[in-house]
């Protein structure tokens, strides 16, 4: 593969994205999620927390997007990256040109994980800067680049299987649908999963959740972030409602890389054999 033809693709599918307004409206959505609960916190006064703990308000935002506002955002970028270049006839144009299929796959593939970083970089940005105007200068920063970088790390998994499906149905809407219901699939089944297994100590159960794709998602930078928090810290996470499930740290890498290389390969492969239709209806 040529790196200079892959990053042109990486560029183009950033400019394409952007030009169809997804880019603007996670901003957005980013910017509300990042400021509007340490607004809220301070409207009360604070009294939901000791004053201790207000250095440390930050991880709120950063956590909390982890169970669903981040899996979604990667289906919604990723959902349409192939498909609607089928719907919009350019798919047969951009591979007309003299690059290799493989240059085309990589590019459109990175451009769209590009944008799911700068979504993940901007939240922690905003949180942080959020609750140190809100609260005062925030402290035990030092684990935020390692959570950032597992945040980053396990949006692959969905954003690979919205990849996959968005190339093997070349429809986007239809594309979005089939992995918002993997996800809420692996959701769902992962809360009655650990509901028969608090209701019947039956590890199967737990053994059978802890294989769920949004299991090792949610857990990741869980994992990697609460060794080096403080108590205060873990105090306010407690009010997101979740903790990592319990599984090892390498478990949980190994199982995102297995759910991401296997989407994609899929969705190469499929690409590799299948024609590319001048336009789908």
């Amino acid at each position: 593969m040529n790196l200079e033809r892959v990053l042109a693709f990486a560029r183009y599918e950033i400019r394409r994205a952007t030009a169809r307004k997804k880019v603007l409206v996670l901003v957005v959505v980013t910017i509300l999620i990042s400021t509007i609960p340490v607004v809220l916190i301070r409207s009360v006064g604070g009294s939901l927390l000791p004053p201790d703990d207000y250095p440390y308000l930050w991880v709120f935002g950063v956590f909390v997007v982890q169970g669903f506002f981040l899996p979604f955002t990667a289906l919604l970028i990723a959902a349409g990256s192939m498909s609607e270049e089928y719907e919009q006839g350019t798919a047969e144009v951009l591979l007309s040109k003299p690059v290799t299929r493989d240059e085309y796959f990589a590019g459109k593939f990175l451009g769209g994980y590009a944008l799911i970083t700068g979504v993940i970089v901007l939240n922690a940005i905003l949180s942080v800067t959020a609750a140190t105007f809100t609260f005062g200068v925030q402290e035990a920063l030092l684990v935020l680049p390692a959570v950032v970088l597992s945040q980053v790390y396990s949006a692959l998994v969905f954003f690979s299987v919205a990849f996959m499906s968005g190339e093997l149905v070349r429809r986007s809407s239809l594309s979005y649908i089939i992995a918002s219901a993997v996800y809420f699939t692996s959701e769902v089944a992962g809360i009655v999963l650990r509901a028969i297994y608090g209701i019947t100590g039956n590890a199967f159960y737990q053994q059978i959740n802890v294989f769920l794709p949004t299991t090792p998602v949610t857990s990741l930078p869980l994992q990697v972030g609460l060794p080096g928090l403080p108590a205060g810290a873990k105090f306010i996470l407690s009010f997101i409602g979740s903790g990592p499930t319990e599984t090892s740290l390498t478990f949980s890498l190994g199982l995102i890389a297995l759910y991401a290389l296997a989407a994609t390969l899929i969705a190469r492969s499929y690409f590799n054999l299948a024609d590319v239709a001048k336009r789908v209806a």
